[in-house]
């Protein structure tokens, strides 16, 4: 305290309370449906990383300075411990050498096989021989170009490793690779949108396994407006960076509100679901701390939360870096350990790859 000075202590503790009330705000406003009166809410875990950053910092300056203000940063990390655990896992002990039986489940959004980056599109594409490379029993890939699915459900070297290979009819044309047999498949078209979701029913031994492989609303960000919402950050006073900043605002509000209900749509299908085990993975366009998870967590196990390390960063394009592609599972399924690959940069996402044992 004598080190700082009461005319400085006292306002930085006043900061750092407000900062404290926006992260709590951050963890727990990103549950309210983004559907109502304060639709902003649920955008609220966007911020997470930054206010979280900034408590940790005071939490430091406190602790070498005035330990009492301390309790401030202290309390606030322990009343966001859970959400911050969710979002930032820490299974630093959790042995990645899992025995087996297992199932490895991969969701990947390809970005068209990494279209932007080579122009390959045929069986030598790189991400699809990554994707074999890989050789897990399970790969469920959305943005799936289908001309490349097409051909590898009839080449000798896709089917030698994955018999079953298919792509939906949506727009977004999510698609599967396995090694298990597929019962059936449904394509669920979400209502005013490109996106969609493949539902398949997948035989495991004897018993039935149930997959929603979805692509929630995109967040229709141009290169342009990203570029402007970037050089409003770093100018916030200049005008016309700023109406650019809300335009994205506006996009990204109006897509939130869009995931809500295609997530409750999938949710309700899942709650209600017949087969013994269910997955719900692919690319939510949302954050762990967003309206859109917290549909599926309620009642699954996010596979990365419970058995992953780290922010698990699976968007990594326009200096946006979030995990917002996701693999949830029933609860009677133990996800042994989780992760993010990021060896092949062809796509704007990672894949999140999975162990999974069948209770």
């Amino acid at each position: 305290m004598k080190f700082l000075g009461k005319l400085l202590a006292y306002p930085l503790l006043a900061v750092n309370l407000l900062i404290a009330l926006l992260l709590i705000f951050s963890c727990f406003g990103s549950m309210a449906a983004p559907i109502g009166k304060w639709p902003f809410a649920s955008l609220s875990g966007l911020a997470f990383p930054f206010l979280f950053s900034l408590n940790l910092a005071f939490l430091i300056l406190w602790l070498l300075t005035w330990k009492k203000g301390a309790l401030v940063s202290l309390a606030t990390i322990l009343i966001c411990l859970i959400p911050t655990l969710r979002y930032f896992p820490l299974h630093l002990f959790k042995s990645h050498d899992v025995k087996a039986p297992y199932l490895t489940v991969i969701s990947y959004n390809t970005e068209g096989f990494g279209i932007d980056d080579n122009k390959d599109w045929t069986l030598n594409n790189p991400v699809l021989n990554y994707i074999l490379d890989l050789d897990a029993d399970m790969v469920f890939i959305q943005e799936a170009p289908r001309d490349i699915i097409n051909k590898a459900s009839r080449d000798r070297k896709v089917t030698s490793i994955y018999p079953y290979v298919g792509v939906s009819a949506a727009s977004s044309s999510e698609a599967y690779f396995s090694k298990y047999p597929v019962a059936g498949s449904e394509t669920i078209n979400f209502e005013n949108s490109g996106n969609g979701c493949l539902y398949l029913k997948i035989l495991v031994g004897g018993d039935t396994l149930a997959v929603y492989n979805c692509h929630l609303q995109s967040n229709k960000l141009k290169d342009t407006e990203i570029s402007e919402y970037h050089k409003f950050i770093k100018n916030p006073t200049d005008s016309t960076h700023y109406k650019a900043s809300k335009k994205v605002l506006k996009n990204l509000l109006e897509s939130t509100s869009q995931r809500a209900v295609q997530a409750r749509m999938i949710a309700e299908r899942a709650t209600n679901e017949t087969a013994k085990y269910t997955i719900v993975c692919g690319d939510f366009n949302d954050t762990p701390l967003s309206y859109s998870h917290h549909v599926f967590n309620r009642f699954m196990t996010d596979a990365y939360a419970k058995s992953g390390v780290g922010m698990g960063i699976t968007y990594h394009e326009y200096k946006l870096y979030y995990r917002i592609d996701h693999l949830f599972c029933s609860r009677n399924i133990i996800p042994l350990h989780t992760w993010i690959d990021r060896t092949q940069k062809d796509s704007d996402h990672y894949p999140v790859i999975s162990r999974l044992r069948l209770q």
